[in-house]
């Protein structure tokens, strides 16, 4: 796995003296020379750890840090301040502003090694828990409230770049008719085994969650209305398609959909879209289920 390194330090010296140590250990290593360019430079490396100079001009690193800790983008990169004092104030200041660990100047290879080592450690078991609490228990994708999460910051992002945004709520049709004929356990491996449709259905930047019992919803991101609707109709034609083999059972299964798709120009909430969502889905039963049903405002 390759992992990135920046290395935030006006002392060319010092920075030349840290790539050396971290290319020895094949880590990818990106340089800044002051403070003011580390927010955007983080955002678009995504570095695995930052190493960070606290005595620097114009920006120290204790502003730097500030920074980054307050960026939802980038706060969770782990940052190690690099210094040559080790007066227990400056450390109890770095530890507060969200400072993981700390190396101190000269340089020992083995040191800096040691403590980035046990950074990415660190970092390694809080993104599995993290993982784990943002997911559904039983299918394996997003649970609602990671997956509202991630729909609001796509609003957010939609300010800025003003591209569509859709909400989809999925739901599938006489899923009680399931569980009664066969069970909550063949119940349970179907929820599975549709998560797993629909988590290859969707793009890159799209997301998809449990909302609830065989409620399903899908955040789709650049697609238009029209578009919107060709791919939930795509979707719905490939469950209606697939052959749920149960064990010795063949289930058929079929899900009505609704959604709202959301141009820059819209001024709907999130909260809204979900609402005209729920209610076109509604309508998609309430018309026969196993469709596809558009919410409008009004």
């Amino acid at each position: 796995m390759d992992i990135k390194i920046l290395v935030v330090d006006d002392n060319k010296l010092n920075i030349r003296l840290l790539q050396d140590i971290l290319e020895d250990e094949q880590y990818t290593v990106y340089t800044a020379d002051s403070g003011f360019p580390v927010l955007e430079m983080a955002k678009n490396l995504k570095p695995d750890v930052i190493l960070l100079d606290i005595m620097m001009p114009g920006m120290d690193g204790f502003e730097v840090c500030q920074l980054l800790k307050s960026d939802e983008e980038v706060m969770d990169i782990p940052v190690i301040m690099v210094t040559a004092k080790t007066d227990g104030n400056d450390l109890k200041v770095a530890f507060e502003m969200g400072a993981a660990d700390y190396i101190k100047k000269p340089f020992d290879d083995v040191e800096v090694i040691a403590r980035i080592h046990s950074v990415l450690r660190t970092k390694q078991s809080q993104d599995k828990l993290k993982d784990e609490a943002s997911r559904d228990g039983l299918t394996g994708i997003y649970n609602h409230a990671l997956l509202i999460q991630l729909f609001e910051k796509e609003i957010k992002k939609q300010e800025i770049s003003g591209e569509n945004l859709s909400f989809v709520m999925l739901d599938i049709d006489h899923f009680k008719k399931i569980n009664d004929s066969y069970g909550h356990t063949i119940g349970d491996l179907v929820l599975k085994e549709l998560a797993m449709i629909l988590s290859t259905s969707i793009g890159g930047s799209d997301y998809v969650g449990r909302y609830g019992g065989e409620e399903f919803s899908i955040v789709i991101t650049k697609l238009n209305e029209d578009e919107t609707y060709k791919w939930c109709e795509l979707v719905r034609n490939k469950i209606q398609n697939h052959k749920f083999y149960v064990g010795d059972a063949l289930i058929q299964v079929t899900v009505s959909m609704g959604f709202y798709c959301k141009s820059a120009k819209d001024t709907i909430s999130g909260y809204d879209m979900i609402k005209k969502s729920d209610e076109a889905l509604y309508k998609a039963k309430q018309n026969g289920r196993n469709r596809v049903e558009k919410g409008i405002i009004g």
